[in-house]
C-alpha cells in the first residue's frame, strides 16, 4: 500500500502541480490508481474483493511485484488480464491462465432495471503479499478496465504517494 493516498474531492487532481520540486524530493513515485468492490466467480464459488487499478507501467512499480514468490507476467497488466493474490488463488483453485467472471457493483441500465455488470478477466499473475488478508481480497487489472467496469472517469483518480523515507513523515509537510 501506498505510505500516503490523496482522493480527490470536488475536483480531479491536476497532474501539473506534481512536478513540485518538494513533493519530488520527499516521494520515489507517485502513481495514479483507481478502485471499486466487485465479486469474483468461478464456478461454484464467489467472493467479494477490491479491484485496485493501475496503468501497465505504474503496477510494474509496485513492491509487490518483485517479490520472488510472484507468479506469471508481470509485464502484462492490460485489457481484460487480472492478477491476483496467492491466498485467493488457493481458495478459488485458480492458477495463471484460467477465466474468471467478475461481477461490478455498477449497473447497465435496461428495461427492465438496472443489471450489474458482468466481465471474464483472465489470471496473468499471482502475488504473494505476505498478507493472507490482503492476498485473498484485493486483485490488480488495469486502469482503464477498472475504470470503464464500474463507470468512473479520470477526474475520480487516486494519486499515491510512496516516499523515500516514510518513518520521517511528520517533518515532511508539504503543501501544493
Amino acid at each position: 500500500n501506498a505510505h500516503v493516498v490523496v482522493n480527490p474531492y470536488e475536483k480531479q487532481i491536476e497532474k501539473s502541480k506534481l512536478n513540485d520540486s518538494k513533493l519530488k524530493s520527499i516521494s520515489n513515485d507517485l502513481i495514479f490508481s483507481n478502485n471499486g468492490e466487485a465479486i469474483l466467480i468461478n464456478k461454484d464459488y464467489t467472493k467479494g474483493i477490491v479491484l485496485r487499478g493501475y496503468k501497465k507501467e505504474d503496477f510494474l512499480k509496485l513492491q509487490i511485484i518483485e517479490n520472488e514468490n510472484f507468479i506469471g507476467d508481470k509485464n502484462n497488466l492490460i485489457n481484460n488480464n487480472i492478477s491476483i493474490g496467492k491466498e485467493l488463488s488457493f481458495s478459488l483453485g485458480l492458477k495463471v491462465g484460467d477465466k474468471v467472471s467478475i461481477m461490478s457493483s455498477a449497473g447497465i441500465e435496461t428495461i427492465i432495471g438496472n443489471l450489474p455488470k458482468q466481465q471474464t478477466f483472465i489470471v496473468n499473475s499471482i502475488f504473494d503479499s505476505g498478507l493472507s488478508e490482503f492476498d485473498q481480497s484485493v486483485a490488480f487489472i488495469n486502469l482503464n478496465s477498472l475504470e470503464d467496469f464500474f463507470n468512473l472517469d479520470e477526474s475520480s483518480r487516486n494519486l499515491e504517494i510512496y516516499l523515500k523515507n516514510p518513518s520521517n513523515i511528520e517533518k515532511n509537510k508539504i503543501i501544493i
